[in-house]
């Protein structure tokens, strides 16, 4: 297989989905799904590569097709060991990448970092002996950190802020806590079976709330910059967004217009849109929840 370089005005991921990789972990078995080399470029050009190694197209390696200044740019990036990832894969879908908010956190960071990764998707229903061995809890978001298999969004978005530092992304502590509680009361509203427990006030409430920080704060939790704070709930939003309107046929309140305009914001975001799930696989993730 070759490498391919393709021009570009937007960050575009590197490399590819092998069916056939197989677990670093166990070569003897093959990848749960699939294996994706990201390398997140601010430079304009992608390119994509076998999953066991990168090399260039002969065919575009003259200087009169690549500049040189972008060459250095990937390689700078290039540079970088991948940090290795595991996510969720979707339900019923185990090479598609899964629903999981928590996974997607993790993705929206190294991304917006500019950080390469391999991303695994674990297929949760099905989990392989050697992900349970690593990681016995079974839960995702998983990443390999010196050495060790790490879980837990909040810790390892602390890991890769420290890794990585720039660009900072650490939300000040004022402000963090802005839509803490929206998550909670979309999951209690969602499950509920009866219309009059409050469940819906309570999340209205989160959500009013949200809506004066963006409206005094904005656009976005701490201000002109998006932050940590805006990766773990951009995601969770979604979630709320598509799993309510398809089993409550419920949306936000069209008068909440400064979160409206926020929801918006950071899922049009090019980390947003190249780390989400489709709707179908959000749909079908929280089925089991509700049986």
């Amino acid at each position: 297989m070759k490498a391919i370089i393709a021009a570009s005005s937007t960050t575009v991921p590197l490399a590819t989905v092998s069916r056939h990789c197989h677990s670093p972990l166990n070569p003897s078995l093959p990848s749960i799904s699939s294996a994706l080399k990201y390398f997140p470029l601010s430079s304009r050009f992608a390119v994509a590569a076998p999953c066991s190694s990168l090399y260039y197209d002969r065919g575009f390696s003259r200087a009169s097709v690549v500049k040189r200044s972008h060459l250095s740019t990937y390689m700078a990036s290039a540079a970088v060991e991948p940090v290795e990832v595991l996510v969720k894969a979707a339900t019923g879908e185990p090479e598609k990448l899964g629903d999981c908010p928590f996974s997607q956190r993790v993705l929206l960071t190294l991304e917006e970092k500019k950080v390469p990764y391999t991303l695994k998707l674990v297929d949760l229903s099905n989990k392989p002996d050697w992900f349970t061995e690593v990681n016995p809890e079974g839960k995702v978001p998983v990443i390999k950190h010196e050495g060790k298999w790490v879980p837990d969004s909040d810790v390892i978005t602390q890991i890769i802020e420290e890794k990585f530092p720039e660009p900072p992304l650490q939300t000040p502590a004022e402000k963090a806590s802005a839509g803490g509680k929206v998550f909670p009361c979309f999951v209690k509203f969602l499950k509920s079976k009866d219309s009059s427990d409050g469940t819906e006030e309570a999340l209205v409430a989160e959500l009013k709330s949200l809506n004066e920080h963006l409206k005094e704060h904005g656009p976005y939790i701490a201000g002109e910059n998006v932050t940590a704070a805006d990766l773990s709930l951009s995601p969770k939003l979604l979630h709320l967004k598509v799993a309510l309107g398809h089993y409550k046929n419920w949306s936000i309140p069209s008068d909440l217009t400064y979160l409206l305009t926020y929801i918006e914001t950071v899922h049009a975001r090019e980390s947003f849109t190249k780390t989400r799930a489709a709707d179908e696989y959000i749909v079908a993730g929280w089925a089991k929840h509700l049986a």
